[in-house]
């Protein structure tokens, strides 16, 4: 056996689980996690439904409302609780963000692993999207409505007009 290679233990103390993990395992979390695997795969694909509609209407809104709107990514596959959409360069373009913000609506300008970080997104550069126009990435869960879409369509056309 290569000395390089032995694994330290988890958590040093006891024998418990040859040497590796002292203590008794913890029943409760183990528990909460099998009722928190029962309760995520239950209704999963309702949950993907209603996320999924939500997300079609606010593309649906965005079309209606706004003009030169363009989708990333590709429209036939797709996460489905994201929506990656770009605006036209405007004067009032670099503030979508934070009129969003400033209103309560979450929405990011660059990859999730760069939140709070306004650099654009990397991906977006990689497939050659247009840098001059805003993009903007909305997330869904099944919590979301359309009644929040709409108010997020009122206040990008507050945003942007």
């Amino acid at each position: 056996m290569n000395a390089d290679n032995i694994i330290q233990p988890y958590i040093h103390g006891g024998s418990q689980e040859r040497n590796m993990r002292a203590g008794t395992e913890n029943i409760q979390s183990i528990v909460g996690m099998a009722k928190a695997l029962d309760m995520a795969c239950t209704g999963m694909d309702e949950r993907r439904e209603t996320i999924e509609s939500i997300r079609q209407y606010l593309k649906d809104q965005l079309l209606a409302h706004f003009d030169g709107i363009q989708f990333h990514g590709d429209q036939d596959r797709y996460l489905y609780t994201v929506l990656n959409v770009s605006f036209p360069p405007s004067p009032k373009a670099d503030l979508i963000l934070l009129n969003l913000d400033i209103n309560g609506i979450s929405a990011s300008g660059g990859s999730a692993c760069a939140s709070g970080v306004d650099v654009g997104s990397h991906v977006l550069t990689a497939i050659g999207a247009d840098p001059d126009r805003k993009a903007i990435r909305f997330s869904f869960s099944h919590y979301n409505t359309k009644n929040e879409v709409d108010f997020v369509v009122e206040q990008l056309g507050k945003s942007i007009v």
